[in-house]
């Protein structure tokens, strides 16, 4: 399986495109959910390169769409400097309800995926206004957060997202 996962995201490197071929696409459309994290998880330590799609400009960081979504539709990789890369998914949604349902879809899909194989440890932190569920494995592997919250919004005032990528200290 791991195996499997690392040809197609070796061949995405090794293609050297920003764009995805229809046989890329396809390949990657039939990645089952916890494949993806696999991959993920498998790429952290190469910062993501091979999930890297059209760089999107910004004066003050790198930004790139990611070649797939695990979850939601808008993810990107995110790179602050030379050691901090994340890959992020956020989807906003206008009531809380719905974006702590999301929150518990998304930490149903991450626990499966991550306590097939290993012990990751799971903490969860919740307030008022956010609730956050981490995953950790030890200090070589990236930390994987779901994380929702207020937003500033008048129209989507929730938000919720997930973050694979080193801890931030202010989080």
């Amino acid at each position: 399986m791991k195996t499997y996962i690392s040809l197609i995201l070796t061949g995405l490197i090794l293609s050297g495109c920003s764009s995805l071929t229809s046989e890329q696409k396809a390949k990657l459309d039939s990645l089952t959910p916890c494949e993806k994290m696999d991959g993920l998880i498998t790429e952290f330590d190469n910062r993501f390169d091979a999930l890297k799609d059209t760089k999107v400009q910004n004066s003050y960081l790198d930004v790139w769409t990611a070649k797939y979504n695990v979850f939601g539709d808008n993810c990107q990789v995110t790179s602050f400097n030379n050691k901090t890369v994340t890959y992020q998914c956020q989807e906003s949604y206008k009531d809380q309800q719905q974006a702590v349902a999301m929150h518990q879809q998304a930490v149903e899909l991450t626990r499966q995926c991550l306590t097939k194989k290993n012990n990751w440890l799971e903490t969860q932190k919740e307030s008022e206004t956010s609730l956050r569920t981490t995953f950790v494995l030890d200090d070589k592997s990236p930390v994987i957060s779901v994380y929702t919250s207020k937003t500033l919004s008048k129209i989507k005032t929730w938000s919720t997202s997930l973050e694979v990528g080193k801890p931030v200290a202010t989080k």
